[in-house]
């Protein structure tokens, strides 16, 4: 089993090791698989999304991303706020909440709850799923380097920089990121492996009409969250 298969084992479920403290030689095999155990561990994250460049979420490109900010609790639940612009003229905000295989968003005109429609393609919960959520795709980095540490919100951190195949994202991003490479860094928190910062960009280099770039910031790891379904 190579460096990577064995990364991919640990945060898949496959193997599941006892979590250590992270010493400052610490090398990368040890700090991406500490930091996806950690990950599985963590109930419930607050997260914020910013974007550089174009992304749709849905797939008649009328809806385009501009932000995100939410709660994740886990297996499978998601209250999140979405900032878009619609048919490239008009700035929304839409709430979204998702029990499981269900979603409903606010409706632009009413702000009543309504199942979300087909055609609205992102649905964050895949961010901790167990298979192809944050997790397992620092597990399936190809090259990963350690970089100089770096302070998110005043933590040291551990900052890991890879490329990732595009497969790789293509369920995290509900297949709205594209390029056949994408570049993928993680910022890792030294003291307790939580994972603080995670970023994912579209190659330059591919004739993609303004490459877009995700900037994950995940915080407030564990606190109580009870998210329900809307009445």
């Amino acid at each position: 089993m190579n460096r990577r298969q064995l990364i991919g084992a640990i945060v898949g479920g496959a193997l599941i090791a006892p979590r250590v403290a992270l010493a400052e030689d610490a090398d990368i095999e040890t700090i991406l698989s500490d930091a996806a155990t950690r990950l599985q561990e963590t109930d419930s994250m607050s997260f914020k999304m910013e974007l550089e460049g174009t992304t749709y979420v849905d797939e008649m490109k009328t809806i385009q991303l501009l932000g995100a900010e939410g709660v994740m609790q886990r297996p499978d639940r998601v209250d999140v706020t979405f900032t878009a612009l619609v048919l490239k003229t008009q700035q929304i905000s839409i709430r979204m909440i998702t029990v499981g295989e269900d979603a409903w968003i606010t409706d632009i005109v009413t702000g009543k709850w309504v199942p979300s429609p087909p055609e609205f393609g992102y649905n964050p919960s895949v961010l901790y799923d167990d298979t192809d959520g944050l997790g397992p795709v620092m597990g399936r980095m190809d090259d990963p380097q350690l970089q100089d540490s770096e302070k998110i919100d005043g933590r040291e951190t551990w900052h890991v920089t890879a490329t990732v195949e595009g497969e790789v994202t293509q369920k995290m991003t509900s297949g709205t990121m594209r390029g056949t490479t994408q570049s993928l860094e993680v910022w890792i928190d030294k003291e307790n492996s939580n994972l603080l910062r995670i970023r994912i960009a579209e190659p330059t280099d591919e004739d993609l009409d303004d490459p877009a770039t995700w900037t994950l910031t995940l915080s407030d790891h564990g606190k109580d969250v009870k998210i329900e379904r809307p009445n």
